[in-house]
């Protein structure tokens, strides 16, 4: 008696990923012009020129960063953070590590960390996390985020709902690779049915009146 011959996928649906991937980075949208630093130094020493100190340096740095991405994207979800700052565009895990750079570039001690739901964006139910950052001003550890350059230090446009995680590098490759199919997938449905990206995957940050959808 012959035994069945199985069908063996292999690589398969990595192959169609893949395949389907492509083209949404060649057709990704290109660099919006934007005028100011285009580097976490440059950007560090605006906030130096302003003569502000202690919090209110702080807040410099947030309002900086927040300027320097007008543009939320997880269509760009692969750039590092300095490329994303160079681009102008990015999701919470970039120009909120740009955040924290710059804080480190003025001086201060901070962190990132990562809760997996929020509430204040108006996300699909797959995209509830958050990465901000924390830093010590005057011995206390504060809230800062770059999602909105109405964000003050201690004062942002975000509750967490879970549990506040330190973001590790495992973390930060996990949830980006998480979120590309989720792009593939909306970005082609997009063209197919002739229509715009949603916002949550790439657009102008404040159009939808919260700030940045993550």
């Amino acid at each position: 008696m012959r035994r069945k011959r199985r069908i063996r996928l292999g690589w398969s649906p990595a192959a169609a990923l893949a395949a389907a991937f492509l083209p949404v980075v060649a057709m990704s949208p290109r660099r919006p012009m934007v005028a100011g630093p285009h580097t976490v130094a440059g950007l560090a020493e605006q906030c130096r020129a302003t003569g502000s100190t202690g919090r209110a340096l702080a807040d410099e740095a947030v309002v900086a960063v927040a300027h320097a991405f007008p543009y939320y994207s997880l269509w760009h979800v692969w750039e590092t953070p300095e490329r994303a700052l160079a681009s102008h565009r990015g999701w919470s895990h970039q120009y909120n590590t740009v955040l924290l750079l710059v804080l480190r570039e003025l001086g201060f001690k901070a962190r990132l960390v990562h809760a997996a739901r929020v509430r204040g964006f108006q996300n699909p139910w797959w995209l509830r996390g958050h990465t901000w950052a924390k830093v010590d001003v005057g011995g206390y550890e504060l809230d800062a985020c770059a999602s909105s350059a109405a964000n003050r230090v201690g004062s942002v446009n975000f509750i967490p709902l879970t549990r506040e995680l330190p973001l590790r590098r495992v973390t930060r490759w996990a949830l980006g690779t998480w979120m590309i199919a989720f792009v593939v997938l909306e970005v082609w449905r997009a063209w197919l049915g002739g229509r715009e990206v949603a916002p949550w995957v790439y657009g102008r940050k404040g159009s939808r009146g919260t700030g940045s959808p993550s």
